[in-house]
């Protein structure tokens, strides 16, 4: 086989790797997103319910966490703008003072 066959080869296995990567890549953002979306909304619906059994800040700290999980995912893979991220999610102001901020977790 021709030396330019096997560069060809190699090519074409490297770029269906590299395709799969980005497929993988783009489906685990998909999924922080989700999750980020499901911690909003439990809040959401917290407040939306008298006499919820969960507790607030619990709830607050859960999408903080999830909010800054997406950022940092998405800062290393590049995506540097996260302007947009306030009003595609609806993030509250509380959730984004909370990012980056970890307490004691409750066993």
């Amino acid at each position: 086989m021709p030396a330019s066959g096997n560069a060809d080869a190699s090519a074409n296995g490297f770029d269906a790797f590299s395709h799969e990567i980005m497929a993988e890549t783009a489906a685990a953002l998909g999924r922080i997103g989700r999750d980020l979306e499901e911690a909003l909304e439990a809040l959401r619906r917290h407040d939306e319910t008298p006499g919820s059994n969960r507790d607030r800040e619990e709830l607050v700290q859960e999408a903080a966490e999830k909010a800054w999980v997406l950022f940092i995912q998405r800062d290393y893979l590049g995506l540097k703008t996260d302007h947009h991220l306030l009003s595609t999610y609806d993030i509250p102001r509380e959730v984004m003072l909370r990012i980056g901020v970890f307490g004691k977790r409750s066993a």
